[in-house]
């Protein structure tokens, strides 16, 4: 390759770093709490709300008619630049509309249209050239590093618009809210005009995507993929529903709640990254869908009193599973993707905006009719928006067994029966415990050793003294008997001159 390309790609990469960081503070705006609010603001009604909810996703199948595109503007950046241009400064139309006090729910619904209407070119171009310019063995690590660092400015997004949301000034804070995700939408475009676009020869161009609908396994992954998508696109402002308008959970609570999630993400995110290239995408999505299920149980087992402690527990499950699936469902829709990758990114876009056109539907009549009803079971009030929670709970089942058809590279985690200590801390921590460890050792084993030695000197010299001590007894033992000899010497001779005298006087 050569050298100048290299370094263009080299950049291109850092570039898509960036422009993920700015574009979270339009895209955190134009989703979740904040999409929610916005709609309500501009007084929407709930089916409208679900049908906007989906909009970003429903253009999706706009991407067939990228190449199309194209060939009509000459080249793939051309039609990156054009895309984003209006796609992202359409933003900049709601901080006027909120100003002049327009708020007509045909506003927003426009605005979001548009977005809708344009983003698509911008995904299919943008996901076809991170298919050419990253190898495939590091795309977990680099994408793993991508989401990191875009994990971490959602944080600071999540915690500035709850902030702006709580304040008792709507209007003031709803234009502060579109200025910061306006400012966002361009700097992220400047980010991406930036980007090395390969041009792509007329064989490639002219394409189409039914070569893509020939490979069997990339049409089962789109099976899995409608499924998976149609789940989480219609209980999606279900979920916000729920959680804001029934239950009346705090909005800075819930900011909070996204910061933990994000916070947690951008660790899992580099960690999921590595565990993808080693374990294979297809392991790593179905552990995220799994996780993804309980989360709906959760929110089916949420009730006023206990709506605090269960927010906080699906914080934390929304960054386990949604993390997995986020950041492998792309991954594998690459590995089984094969030349041209426009044709595959297409047929997926189109499958995507299909099926979230027909979720976004279907949870706009369903939610019409269950959003603010209740039942009362055994005297327990049972919301009837619950209901859907039930349904989404069955889908993800059906899809972790559409999953297992996929045909990917996977390998199984296998539990080899201890703790895996190593892995877990890092080893600088290990080494530095170790060396603790060893350095306490030695100076119990010093001090052991000082005692010993003093204990052995003390023993040295209470044995000297105690023979000092025996010499003397003895000595003196001695002079005591051989005083004891001498006077019963002199005795003895005493009585034997007596017996003489006697014996002469006879």
């Amino acid at each position: 390759m050569d050298a100048g390309i290299q370094q263009q790609i080299n950049k291109t990469k850092k570039y898509s770093i960036f422009e993920a960081i700015f574009y979270n503070g339009f895209y955190v705006g134009m989703q979740g709490f904040v999409m929610l609010s916005l709609a309500i603001y501009f007084n929407f009604n709930p089916f409208f709300i679900s049908i906007v909810s989906v909009l970003p996703t429903a253009g999706y199948f706009l991407q067939i008619f990228t190449k199309s595109v194209n060939r009509f503007l000459g080249n793939r950046k051309k039609t990156l630049m054009l895309s984003v241009t209006i796609s992202r400064m359409v933003v900049c139309v709601l901080p006027f509309a909120i100003l002049f006090d327009i708020r007509k729910p045909e506003i927003y619904f426009l605005i979001m249209f548009i977005y809708a209407l344009f983003s698509p070119f911008v995904n299919n171009v943008w996901t076809a050239t991170m298919v050419e310019i990253i190898e495939k063995k590091d795309r977990g690590k680099y994408f793993g590093l991508r989401n990191f660092f875009s994990s971490l400015s959602t944080v600071i997004y999540i915690l500035l618009y709850g902030y702006l949301l709580s304040m008792n000034d709507k209007k003031v804070a709803m234009l502060l809210l579109t200025l910061c995700m306006s400012l966002s939408a361009i700097v992220s475009a400047i980010f991406m005009y930036l980007h090395y676009v390969p041009v792509l020869g007329k064989k490639i161009e002219k394409v189409s995507i039914k070569l893509a609908l020939k490979n069997k396994n990339f049409v089962i992954y789109l099976k899995f993929a409608s499924v998976w998508l149609f789940t989480w696109e219609f209980l999606k402002p279900l979920f916000e529903y729920y959680r804001i308008k029934i239950l009346g959970v705090d909005i800075i609570f819930i900011s909070q709640m996204g910061v933990l999630t994000a916070i947690l993400s951008s660790g899992l995110y580099v960690l999921y990254g590595k565990l993808s290239d080693k374990y294979g995408n297809k392991t790593m999505l179905r552990m995220g869908i799994f996780f993804t299920t309980y989360f709906v149980l959760i929110y089916y087992s949420m009730t006023e009193d206990n709506k605090i402690s269960m927010l906080f527990t699906a914080a934390i499950v929304d960054a386990v599973g949604f993390t997995a699936i986020t950041l492998s469902l792309l991954n594998l829709l690459m590995e089984i993707s094969e030349e041209p990758a426009d044709a595959y990114v297409g047929a997926y876009a189109a499958v995507c905006g299909m099926t979230a056109i027909t979720a976004g539907i279907f949870g706009g009549v369903l939610g019409t009719y269950i959003n603010n009803g209740v039942i009362y079971i055994f005297g327990e009030t049972f919301h009837t928006i619950r209901i859907a929670f039930v349904i989404g709970f069955l889908l993800r089942l059906y899809c972790l067994l559409q999953l297992t058809r996929v045909d990917s590279f996977e390998k199984t985690f296998v539990y080899k029966g201890g703790l895996p200590i190593k892995n877990i801390l890092s080893k600088r921590l290990y080494s530095i415990g170790a060396a603790y460890i060893n350095a306490t050792k030695a100076k119990i084993n010093g001090h052991h050793k000082e005692e010993i030695e003093q204990e052995k000197h003390e023993n040295e010299e209470t044995d000297i003294k105690t023979d000092s001590e025996n010499s003397e007894n003895i000595t003196e033992n001695n002079e005591k008997n051989n005083n004891n000899i001498g006077g019963n010497t002199a005795e003895s001779n005493m009585e034997i001159n007596n017996k003489k005298g006697e014996n002469i006087k006879r």
